[in-house]
């Protein structure tokens, strides 16, 4: 359970220099409490006024007479009724101001929000992308952040209203302190009914809220990235089932927690009604022969119960639905604390260039308690293709994954120009890397947009690096070229497609270390064989590491590399291991195809 010191500081968390828009609105507030009361307060010598009663005179009514005597036409009457409009259109200009500068002020945070939430997102390690799921990321881009949002809302409606009621319940003191205590004992029971009934119901609520948002979303984001295989194989109906029961988290309970909630909203009215007729009630007993002095009174009161009621009623409102927040504020704080992803840390040294061989000596690798690599050493020569083969599992992806510091080794170093890799920039260094996966990455954008991928390149460069991944040609085919949009994960382009524009997205860069890692997997032969030659070009004017199956892929690598559970066990040339008929002979003669090295 949060204290409400814990929670305050969440809140003002959120809200870090934008400080003065809080005092500013509460200035706004404690004014309008102020008119309000003023305006009700009117009603006394109104309703003495227009009935001609000689009731005593309330300590405020030589304020009231005062001014609206500078008002120059009528009676005292409509000295008074004028003077009520005036305060009330004045009130509502101030609430007007107030929900505008208020609601500017949730714009700000919200914004400020989601931009911290991917910035942090943005700086955590990779390994952050790898413990969470797609789903509980998308909630917290798209849900979490509104109700943030909706907390200041409703704190901001509270604060509002407190301010008015306050000040209200202060007026009607000076008029009688008898009536405001028959007031405030009946709005009493009601905050003990509704504190009792919503108690912890919303703040559970919010749990199933964003539990069943993450299943949800969980649930639609695998179904539309496997909407092929899904309907190929009739498989949708387990995703329905999946879907049916993320909703069932938090609908199944929808129902009993709202008309547990809402219970004291239908039951206020008749307690206003109750309170009102046990005022009159009260008054008359008192003053059954001078029950018409005491009208004034009980129109003033009225008129103040009338105004604090609404706002009693918002208060009950406020507190449960802030409750319900309470979880998302909790969510969106935590991960914008959250220091765990935070251990691959950035060197200070510009990379500009791989001026020597890049070396691994004695790296280890755990993700966990398991153990990928064990006391690598391997040297990547300058201005070579190095190739690495192995079975599934064996540790070249992870091998990968340090040479693109998305994981930095559990011990040992990869030294680089002499240099310890982490000392450099990260992203200098990722600057001059050009990098193909197995799984071609492409977005709902143009063709053009996926090669530049966030960076400005001349047209010369685009079509040269499209010629190279040997893209050119099926590009040029389409109506609109480079300009083509491409759909949702590139679903207008075949798999070859997109490997190949993926292709030319490292080509473009002309980086220093080209990365390939099964580049040519989803290539049909034909586009394997061009794509190969455009690769084997590029990789003699930069460093290259390639990880590959096909035999095609690396036969005329300069130095491969065999690594089995984590460990080296052979290097050499195509030809050099063939020749000592080790892992790398088996792996090839064991195979039907022989253009697969598994």
């Amino acid at each position: 359970m949060v204290t409400l010191k814990e929670y305050i500081h969440q809140l003002h968390y959120f809200v870090q220099g934008y400080e003065y828009y809080l005092i500013f609105l509460f200035t706004i507030a404690v004014i309008i409490g102020i008119i309000d009361a003023a305006s009700i307060a009117l009603f006394y010598p109104m309703i003495s006024e227009g009935f001609n009663i000689q009731a005593d005179k309330i300590p405020l009514y030589n304020i009231i007479e005062s001014v609206s005597s500078l008002i120059p036409i009528g009676s005292t009457f409509v000295h008074i009724g004028l003077l009520f409009v005036i305060l009330t259109a004045t009130s509502l200009c101030l609430q007007l101001g107030y929900w505008k500068i208020a609601f500017i002020f949730q714009r700000e945070i919200i914004i400020k929000t989601k931009t911290a939430i991917f910035s942090k997102i943005e700086s955590n390690d990779y390994k952050f992308f790898v413990d969470s799921k797609q789903g509980d990321l998308i909630n917290l881009f798209n849900q979490s952040p509104l109700y943030v949002q909706n907390s200041y809302d409703r704190l901001l409606s509270l604060c509002a209203d407190l301010m008015t009621s306050f000040i209200v319940i202060v007026m009607l003191f000076v008029i009688s302190p008898g009536g405001l205590l028959l007031v405030i004992i009946g709005g009493g029971i009601f905050y003990l009914i509704i504190n009792s009934i919503g108690k912890n119901i919303s703040e559970k609520l919010g749990n199933l809220q964003i539990a069943s948002g993450q299943s949800e979303n969980k649930v639609i984001n695998e179904y539309i990235s496997g909407i092929k295989p899904i309907k190929a194989t009739h498989a949708s109906e387990h995703w329905k089932e999946q879907y049916i029961h993320a909703l069932k988290v938090y609908w199944d309970r929808f129902a009993e927690f709202m008309f547990i909630q809402r219970i004291p909203i239908i039951a206020i009215n008749s307690l206003f009604y109750i309170t009102i007729g046990v005022i009159v009630l009260l008054l008359y007993m008192f003053y059954a022969d001078n029950f018409i002095l005491v009208i004034p009174v009980l129109g003033t009161f009225a008129a103040g119960m009338m105004k604090i009621l609404p706002k009693a009623m918002n208060m009950g409102t406020y507190k449960l639905e802030l409750k319900n927040y309470l979880p998302h504020l909790m969510k969106v704080y935590g991960t914008l604390q959250e220091e765990r992803y935070h251990k691959i840390l950035n060197g200070s040294i510009t990379c500009n260039e791989i001026e020597s061989d890049i070396v691994f000596e004695n790296v280890n690798f755990s993700y966990g308690h398991a153990k990928i690599l064990t006391d690598v050493s391997i040297q990547i020569r300058r201005g070579e293709m190095t190739a690495l083969v192995g079975s599934s599992g064996s540790g070249k992806s992870t091998i990968v994954n340090l040479m693109l510091r998305l994981y930095d080794p559990s011990s040992g170093k990869i030294i680089l120009n002499g240099r310890d890799l982490k000392e450099y920039d990260i992203n200098s260094y990722r600057d001059i890397i050009g990098y193909v996966s197995q799984d071609p990455f492409i977005f709902n954008a143009t063709i053009r947009e996926n090669i530049f991928f966030g960076h400005d390149y001349s047209e010369t460069e685009l079509i040269e690096a499209s010629k190279l991944a040997h893209a050119h040609e099926f590009i040029m085919n389409f109506p609109d070229g480079f300009d083509t949009i491409v759909g949702d994960q590139g679903v207008t382009l075949s798999g070859g497609e997109k490997q190949r524009i993926v292709i030319a997205r490292a080509m473009i860069r002309r980086p220093d270390l080209l990365i390939l890692d099964e580049a040519t997997s989803a290539l049909d032969n034909i586009s394997e064989a061009a794509v190969q030659e455009a690769i084997d070009q590029v990789s003699k004017e930069c460093t290259t590491l390639v990880i590959a199956h096909r035999l095609t892929t690396i036969r005329n690598a300069d130095k491969i590399i065999v690594i089995e559970k984590g460990k080296i066990v052979e290097e050499g040339s195509h030809d050099e291991l063939l020749g000592i008929k080790g892992i790398y002979w088996i792996m090839i003669t064991n195979k039907n195809d022989t253009e697969t090295l598994q």
